[in-house]
């Protein structure tokens, strides 16, 4: 396996605690299972897991709670997958966290792009250095859009809006003031998994090459990955744009020793990873579009 590459930009980029906005960026265990405890107060304690649902007029409203699920609603266009993924929480320790998920049960959203609106809500206790995640809640593409080779890549169009709040409802704005004051380290990630074998490409625990969208820095990581940054000057709540030339710049960077001849991009997602947080918070992202052209 050769060397993998982290690439950055920043989507967000708050001061709050000691690492909100630091990726360490590795996802060493998604392939966990396990149950999580539903939300009963702010102290995160509770029993049992998700994935119960009510309709009402076509739209159904799941809750998951599970330590991983693979949850993905029926769409006409683009599917996507909805991940807890608590990978750095196992189940009897403090913290909590459940993921609801809003899905038109006809299928048809905004635009064939369209991801199901959805919130997070969770809290945990901070790690140890050596493990600070406790999790990477998060959609990514599904179906036939990807694998993808770069040399036939035209663009990776996004949009999304996304904000950070207190307690289990979704927050109009971010609250950087009120996040702080309540010790939450998080940030907000694309993520993207890139190899020369296709097939490679869309295991996020083999591929060769892990390209991220989100705030990090120059240098090595913990376990040794080079790291590229792209930082922008202010936190990101909405976006509309290609971020395709983030991953064919790489080329005209000589210190990256990175070349897109044969790579192809095989894993693509969003979300948000959760470090740590004194009282429950929730991260809700109501529009996400992906739309890769190649």
């Amino acid at each position: 396996m050769g060397a993998r590459w982290l690439v950055n930009a920043v989507l967000l980029a708050l001061p709050v605690g000691t690492t909100l906005g630091v990726l360490l960026g590795v996802d060493l265990h998604r392939h966990s299972t396990g149950q999580a405890p539903l939300f009963n107060d702010d102290t995160g304690s509770g029993v049992g897991g998700g994935g119960g649902s009510i309709s009402d007029n076509g739209v159904t409203t799941s809750q998951y709670c599970q330590k991983q699920v693979g949850a993905s609603p029926g769409s006409k266009g683009v599917q996507y997958i909805l991940n807890t993924n608590q990978w750095g929480w196992e189940e009897g320790t403090p913290g909590a966290m459940c993921m609801n998920v809003t899905a038109f049960n006809n299928g048809t959203y905004a635009t064939n792009t369209s991801a199901p609106d959805f919130t997070v809500t969770w809290q945990y206790p901070p790690g140890p250095e050596t493990q600070p995640v406790h999790a990477f809640p998060n959609v990514q593409v599904a179906g036939s859009v990807l694998p993808k080779s770069l040399q036939n890549l035209q663009s990776i169009n996004f949009e999304l809006q996304w904000t950070y709040g207190l307690g289990n409802e979704p927050a109009a704005t971010t609250d950087v003031a009120g996040l702080a004051a309540s010790s939450v380290n998080t940030n907000v990630a694309i993520d993207m998994f890139l190899d020369r074998d296709a097939a490679q490409s869309t295991n996020s625990s083999l591929a060769d090459y892990e390209v991220m969208v989100c705030n990090l820095y120059t240098g090595k990581n913990g376990i040794g990955q080079n790291v590229l940054t792209w930082e922008a000057a202010e936190m990101t709540e909405n976006f509309v744009g290609d971020i395709a030339p983030l991953l064919l710049e790489l080329n005209s960077i000589p210190a990256a020793n990175f070349s897109t001849d044969g790579l192809t991009l095989g894993h693509l997602g969003v979300g948000s990873e959760a470090f740590s947080a004194a009282r429950n918070i929730t991260f809700s992202m109501p529009v996400l579009s992906i739309d890769v052209r190649a």
